[in-house]
Order: structure tokens, then C-alpha cells, then sequence
């Protein structure tokens, strides 16, 4: 039996990471306290964005919804149109910023005291123990558990790593199902799925369809590096080893950028390696057995991951929702939601919150 956990941003909320909604306003939170928190630079051109091309007073920032600030820029930088005096140039100056200007908020966001994930730490144990299963070759025959995420932050990624590098070091990966480079060119920790199960040791696949602030890609190849316990998404200036040894070093198109898929209503999922991503989560959703959403709430506006699903999940398939709502009188509610979504297939759902649903139903197994 296999089963299938699909993250949104309610997983990682206990441990202190931001709804999407609340960006904003901690961004400001954060600059008030510390200016230096953020580059002048890029905090400048964040700010000409939403007074000179958005028309947004200062008292209206912490409101302001991130999508309404991709979706204008986005739209135009695929057309290849200005907008409101940006030139194209400009606007992907000002988009690069607020990539690391979100970048370094949710970082400042996860250091701060208090938050707790251990609960992370455990499903991490818990991910890591059942795939340890399929050491020595047994991969072919028994594929009992994997991953879709839809956030960005890296608690999980983490804690996946840091288990597997404490227990089963040189044995496992972190498989992001598409193909990566490590940051640091020696670092064997980091490697494609695929080689370690060639290998003979297993593999824990987290697929990110959004991207990851662990994550930088060269422009040039496209070639997706990735560092662990640092959100290596805010790096500036590095450039791809490959590119500078076979071409120019100096060329600005070596240099490594972020590449998350920004909350717009108009993603642009024509990356190779988020084609690749999205073409394995249809693939691992297609052989679950059961499918356990922790923190997702099915929005309207994820059209794209709406119809993954609709076009991909079996009809047998067992839906477990696991959702904050402790209100016994919205629970039917919360059911007829997701049942008018998944028709007659069965849907179970847990009032319980992430922490304590892994604490009572995952870790102990």
C-alpha cells in the first residue's frame, strides 16, 4: 500500500513558518525592527513597485497580496511589454528582489524563538524509517511512501537530511525527482535519486512543485543546485561551475538565480526541471493508495495542482485531510468540501492539526 502526503503551508505552521497571507505584513515587521535585515537595494526597488506602479499607500503594505504584485509582472515579462514605465529589464530586477526580500523574511521568521519542529523532526523519522525499506535493490518491489509539497520553506527538507546523514550516511537522499547539482562540488551528500538507487541505497522523494529557498538554478543550463540547513535561495552572485569551465566565467548568464513559483494566477511551469517534478507527482499520485493532505486546503486558484489531481489519482484511492479546524460543527462541512472535489471516493478528516496527527497517527507506527 502506498501512501502519498501532500504538504501545504498549515504543515509547517506550528513550527513558526508564515501563511502566504501574512508575508507581507512581516516583512514590514521585520524591516521596522532592523533596515540591514534586507539589501537597500532590493527593499528600495520592493517599495517603488507598490507606491509607484501599484498605487498602494504605506498603511495599506501589510495587506497587500503577494499575487497582486507577481501576476501584473509576470504577465507583462511574458508578453515582453513594459509596465507602468518598468522596462523589462527593470521589472526582473524588481521581481529578483522580492524573491529575496521573501527569502530572507520567512529565514528571520523560522530563527526566531519559540517555534518548534520537532513534530517535522519525527514525520522526517517517520518518512526516512519507511523508506529505508527499499535499501539494497528492493526499490523495484516496494515503494511504500513519498511527498508533494507546495511550500517553499525547507523545515522538512532539513530534517529529512540531517536523519539520513545521522543514520544512514552514504546510504540515502533527499530525491527532489528531478536532476540536481550540489552546492559545493564535493559534497556527496547531495546527488540524484536515481544514482543512489543505482547504487543499492534508497532514496525519500520530496517533490517541491513550487520550488524551494534551498534551490538556485543556472540560467544558462539549467542545472539546479542545492545546499541543505542554509537557504542557499538568497545567495547572490554564485555562478555554475559547469558553465564557468566551459564557457566564459565571467558571462552573467552562468550566474545562479532562485527560482521559485511565485503565488500568481499565472504560473509559468515551462522550467525543465518543474516538468519534470510535476510529471513525477502525477506519477506518485497515480500509484497511491492513499493520499493524506496535511494543511492544504484545495484553494480554487491552485488550478493546476486541481486538475493533477482530477486527472491522475485512481478511482479507489483514500483521501485523509488533516485540517486545524477544531469546531466539531464544521466537520461535515469541511468533509462536503473535499467530497464535492473527490465524488465518491472516501474522504476522512482530522481536526487535529499537523503536530498531533503525526505525533499520534505516523511516529509510533
Amino acid at each position: 500500500m502506498k501512501t502519498v502526503f501532500v504538504l501545504g503551508a498549515g504543515f509547517s505552521k506550528e513550527a513558526g513558518a508564515p501563511m502566504q497571507a501574512e508575508i507581507m505584513g512581516e516583512i514590514f515587521k521585520i524591516h521596522q525592527e532592523n533596515p540591514n535585515n534586507f539589501d537597500s537595494s532590493d527593499f528600495l526597488l520592493f517599495e517603488r513597485l507598490l507606491t509607484e506602479q501599484l498605487y498602494y499607500k504605506r498603511e495599506q503594505f501589510k495587506d497587500v497580496q503577494i499575487e497582486d504584485m507577481f501576476t501584473p509582472l509576470d504577465r507583462c515579462l511574458a508578453d515582453n511589454i513594459q509596465f507602468r514605465g518598468l522596462s523589462i529589464e527593470q521589472m526582473t530586477k524588481t521581481r529578483d528582489a522580492i524573491f529575496n526580500i521573501i527569502g530572507v523574511a520567512i529565514r528571520r521568521i523560522l530563527k526566531r524563538k519559540g517555534n518548534s519542529k520537532e513534530y517535522i523532526d519525527h514525520f522526517a523519522e517517520y518518512l526516512v524509517r519507511k523508506c529505508s525499506e527499499r535499501l539494497g535493490g528492493n526499490y523495484r518491489q516496494h515503494d511504500p511512501v513519498s511527498v508533494i509539497s507546495t511550500n517553499w520553506d525547507i523545515l522538512l527538507d532539513n530534517s529529512l537530511y540531517d536523519y539520513i546523514q545521522r543514520n544512514y550516511q552514504g546510504r540515502a537522499v533527499v530525491d527532489y525527482c528531478c536532476y540536481i547539482s550540489s552546492l559545493e562540488e564535493r559534497d556527496e551528500t547531495v546527488k540524484p535519486g536515481l544514482e543512489m538507487l543505482g547504487a543499492g541505497g534508497f532514496n525519500v522523494k520530496l517533490l517541491k512543485i513550487h520550488g524551494s529557498l534551498n534551490w538556485l538554478q543556472c540560467s544558462r543550463c539549467m542545472r539546479l543546485y542545492v545546499g541543505f540547513n542554509e537557504k542557499i535561495g538568497v545567495i547572490r552572485g554564485a555562478t555554475c561551475r559547469h558553465c564557468d569551465k566551459n564557457y566564459d566565467a565571467t558571462n552573467k548568464e552562468n550566474r545562479l538565480i532562485s527560482n521559485l513559483i511565485m503565488p500568481t494566477f499565472l504560473k509559468d511551469l515551462s522550467n525543465p526541471q518543474y516538468k519534470i517534478i510535476w510529471q513525477n507527482a502525477g506519477i506518485e499520485l497515480s500509484e497511491a493508495d492513499r493520499i493524506i493532505f496535511i494543511g492544504y486546503s484545495l484553494p480554487s486558484a491552485d488550478f493546476e495542482m486541481r486538475q493533477l489531481l482530477s486527472r491522475m489519482i485512481k478511482r479507489s484511492v483514500k483521501i485523509e485531510v488533516v485540517t486545524y479546524e477544531r469546531d466539531k460543527e464544521k466537520e461535515e462541512d469541511i468533509k462536503k468540501y473535499w467530497q464535492a472535489f473527490f465524488g465518491e471516493r472516501e474522504v476522512k478528516v482530522h481536526l487535529c492539526g499537523a503536530s498531533q496527527f503525526i505525533e499520534r497517527s505516523l511516529y509510533l507506527q
